[in-house]
């Protein structure tokens, strides 16, 4: 079974009124410019994964989004978008804020911060047999394989992407929320 990429692409799309009200109500942003009309200037804010600039309040701040069907209580950190070529989002720290949303909720998170975490705590001991193990296992199909990491429960994630021109496996790594919040501050709102 493969990712449909374009599927995916459209429910992110179908999200962006609901993030732009959540924007406008909860921060009382002036004006909210979205980088998704896939032009070269808006790809080069895309590659710096920042999907939305929320400006206000005399400044702006540049904001990673992420949206979920479901509430897994984790959060999933890309490692690679492209493996073994293209290395994740959690890789591109330009994003001041990550908007993660879930149906119910979402999380607003310091992305510096996040870096820092990933950077300490989930990428030194994230192994490449780990990895090529995933690819193995699940060659041309999507799949989870669960991991012991500092005594905490994570996922390795492979999302076998296909369209009909190319192929690519995105892989990620599936994070308690609890083990998160352990180190940094995550708002949590309503929706």
């Amino acid at each position: 079974m493969s990712h449909n990429f374009w599927r995916s692409m459209d429910y992110e799309s179908s999200k962006s009124q609901m993030a732009d009200d959540f924007y406008y109500h909860q921060f009382k942003v002036n004006e909210i410019v979205r980088f998704d009309t896939g032009s070269e200037a808006d790809m080069k804010f895309q590659r710096a994964d920042i999907d939305v600039q929320l400006h206000g309040w005399g400044r702006h701040a540049n904001v990673s989004e992420k949206f979920r069907a479901k509430d897994y209580n984790d959060l999933y950190l890309e490692l690679y978008s492209m493996y073994p070529q293209t290395l994740g989002w959690m890789e591109r720290n330009e994003a001041d804020f990550l908007a993660y949303f879930f149906p119910q909720r979402v999380l607003w998170i310091n992305k510096h911060d996040l870096h820092h975490f990933f950077k300490a705590q989930i990428q030194p001991d994230v192994k490449e047999e780990w990895l090529t193990q995933i690819q193995e296992r699940f060659p041309a199909k999507n799949g989870k394989v669960d991991l012991n990491l500092k005594g905490k429960k994570v996922s390795i994630i492979k999302a076998y992407n296909k369209t009909p021109t190319k192929t690519w496996d995105t892989i990620g790594i599936s994070v308690p929320l609890d083990w998160v919040a352990e180190f940094l501050p995550i708002k949590e709102y309503r929706l």
